[in-house]
């Protein structure tokens, strides 16, 4: 009999992590684990989740009104509506184990920890990020999770530095088949001006502090005027952004350009680039390395966590945090000998990762559960 089991997730939208997500439901072997999905949110994934995955939506964003409506009145009377939802869903599937998707699902932790479920916590995120979580939340990830599975070396660390003793790895992966350009890259890099002897490099993510959006100004003060940056992903209209927004348009304005989140033209304007930049402060491994490396680019960046354990000297360049000069001479270097990293090879490296193999390596996990 195959097990059931129960994947909780906040939004299931199209961040890494969810997108992560979505590839196992897609492929995960039914005659071994019988997925239920639950997500708080009502993400654009579920549009293409297949229809025998039962899929319950958090009664906050609900299509159903009277849901919404009996969220409020949960609460009117001191109970946690997510807390009641899981009850509900878990009496009616009966799943033998949930699969807790990322540390910000902090109700869920603790429902399961009410309910005696047994737990499997899909971990993507470091140090930084654990200072978006409540003490108790990341407790409970470390105590009462049966399995931690990191999606780098790094996170899985971590972990273990914690105390974890059940800590397996598996890196993040994407679905090639995922990859359209329908936009000649002469037509989009047209839009913004770019010159036939300009370098464009990509970096993908919201414009936060963790990305790195203030590492832009001092990045420039150290390159010269061919280099060119196309920021795609939702812009986060904060102080930090401000800054950055403000003193490119002040010296910079012909070359950083941020483009709004993107769904059907993301990877028109990411084959626009030359090369991925990651800025990133701290990143446990980010899936636009994939993405990048699908489309035969090279990758440079900052060493922020998983990125040097994808990143070898044939595929890009990885430099210590914070040494503008040293990552700005990497680049450089790039733009120069742009034809020493052979786009075929690359593309060739990034098959390395794929969805149905990292998926059977996940029910391999799965199966040691004890």
């Amino acid at each position: 009999m195959p097990k059931k089991v129960l994947f909780i997730t906040p939004y299931f939208g199209l961040s890494g992590s969810e997108m992560q997500l979505f590839y196992i439901l897609k492929n995960i072997d039914r005659s071994k684990y019988l997925p239920v999905l639950f997500t708080r949110d009502n993400g654009v994934l579920l549009k293409e989740i297949d229809g025998d995955i039962s899929a319950f939506i958090g009664y906050k964003k609900h299509r159903n009104y009277l849901l919404r409506l009996f969220r409020l009145l949960l609460y009117a009377v001191g109970v946690n509506p997510i807390e009641y939802q899981l009850r509900k869903i878990q009496k009616r599937v009966k799943a033998d184990f949930w699969y807790i998707n990322t540390i910000a699902n902090r109700d869920a932790f603790s429902v399961a920890e009410k309910l005696k479920v047994k737990v499997v916590t899909h971990v993507h995120e470091l140090p930084f990020v654990y200072g978006l979580s409540k003490y108790q939340t990341l407790q409970k990830v470390v105590e009462n999770t049966k399995l931690n599975i990191g999606c780098s070396q790094i996170v899985c660390e971590k972990l273990q530095d914690m105390g974890h003793k059940n800590v397996q790895l598996l890196y993040g992966f994407i679905d090639p088949e995922r990859i359209a350009v329908n936009e000649q890259r002469e037509k989009v890099r047209a839009k913004f001006k770019i010159n036939e002897g300009d370098f464009v490099w990509i970096i993908s993510g919201a414009t936060n502090t963790i990305k790195g959006i203030d590492y832009v100004i001092p990045l420039l003060k150290n390159l010269d005027n061919s280099h060119k940056i196309i920021w795609i992903g939702p812009v986060l209209k904060n102080g930090t952004f401000y800054y950055t927004e403000t003193s490119v348009k002040e010296s910079y304005a012909d070359r950083v350009f941020f483009v709004d989140k993107q769904e059907e033209e993301y990877y028109d304007y990411f084959n626009a680039g030359d090369a991925l930049l990651s800025l990133s402060r701290e990143d446990s491994f980010p899936l636009v390395m994939q993405e990048a490396a699908h489309l035969g680019m090279p990758i440079v960046g900052f060493n922020s966590g998983g990125i040097k354990e994808y990143v070898t000297d044939k595929i890009g360049i990885v430099i210590d945090q914070l040494n503008f000069k040293d990552l700005a001479k990497a680049m450089d270097y790039m733009a120069k000998n742009r034809d020493s990293y052979q786009s075929e090879q690359i593309k060739q490296y990034a098959q390395s990762l794929n969805a149905i193999n990292q998926t059977r390596k996940l029910e391999a996990i799965l199966d040691t559960l004890p």
